[in-house]
């Protein structure tokens, strides 16, 4: 049985997705949006504004956003009916982990965290093994005095490991396979989160502002290394004001954590086109307070 949480979340999606009762519309560019007044305008001091001002919008029931970002714009749609947006997906590895099918007469490629492939390069014909150690073998009869002592031991030695599966745990015949999924790992969204955050200051919606400061923290630190890092940086300084420290605050303690982040020269570049970001980097590396 679901419960009360889960039941008003699914209730808002299925009235999301169906349209039912909607009584407004949200336009940016060619994207449209059929809202209900009492859940987007009960949330956004902005929306709100719109409907009780005998303005165009609360005569026509269009609310055109065309100067916003598009993608942050249904992004915000959809927290007002998900209470998310941009949802993490599970990693590749965890569900294809969760959906192979383990088959005990394989202990040891199901103990595997991935999928392999078969290279059959590792693997020794069984009648040329055969052969090969016929002709190797020496002759009962009348063995050479010095044949155990060094053709055997050269022989064999090389091709059986100490222990029957140390060889094989080394250099195993199944490689990892490369599949177009693990290949596919998540994209840094760090310049959406911070135009999310932003869209949010813009039309008072706080719990999708605190929703789009987390998201942004939590990826700042997984994608330090991208190209995204230095033009979100930017991003953040240009869409904020001196006073909003909600990112603001993320970005210089994640370069006082890591200073080695202004030897890049991407980062240097924005550095001297940003001089908001520039300025408070400076009072950083001379110990003063960033903002006062």
């Amino acid at each position: 049985m679901d419960s009360p949480n889960v039941e008003l979340v699914s209730a808002l999606a299925s009235l999301y997705e169906s349209s039912a009762y909607s009584d407004l519309t949200i336009t940016v560019g060619a994207r449209r949006y059929q809202v209900h007044k009492a859940i987007v305008c009960s949330r956004s001091e902005f929306l709100a504004g719109c409907m009780r001002n005998p303005l165009q919008e609360s005569q026509s029931g269009v609310i055109d956003l065309s100067e916003d970002d598009p993608d942050a714009v249904e992004h915000m749609v959809n927290y007002f009916y998900h209470l998310d947006y941009l949802t993490k997906p599970s990693t590749r590895r965890t569900s294809q982990r969760s959906s192979q099918p383990v088959s005990p007469l394989s202990p040891r490629l199901s103990s595997r965290t991935q999928p392999k492939k078969f290279n059959l390069a590792m693997v020794e014909d069984p009648l040329m093994a055969m052969a090969s150690a016929a002709n190797a073998a020496p002759n009962l009869l009348t063995p050479p005095a010095d044949y155990q002592e060094n053709h055997f031991e050269t022989d064999l030695s090389a091709k059986l490991p100490d222990t029957p599966m140390a060889d094989q745990d080394e250099q195993d015949p199944f490689e990892t396979v490369q599949t177009e999924q693990e290949a596919d790992v998540e994209k840094p969204n760090l310049i959406l989160h911070a135009k999310v955050y932003e869209i949010a200051e813009r039309y008072g919606i706080p719990g999708l502002k605190t929703l789009a400061r987390k998201k942004f923290g939590d990826q700042l630190q997984l994608h330090l290394t991208s190209t995204e890092f230095p033009e979100a940086c930017q991003e953040v300084y240009e869409s904020t004001v001196d006073s909003d420290r909600g990112l603001r605050d993320i970005v210089i303690q994640t370069f006082r954590a890591n200073p080695d982040l202004s030897l890049r020269k991407d980062v240097e570049q924005v550095i001297r086109e940003t001089p908001g970001l520039a300025f408070e980097l400076f009072r950083m590396a001379n110990g003063l307070p960033v903002f006062s």
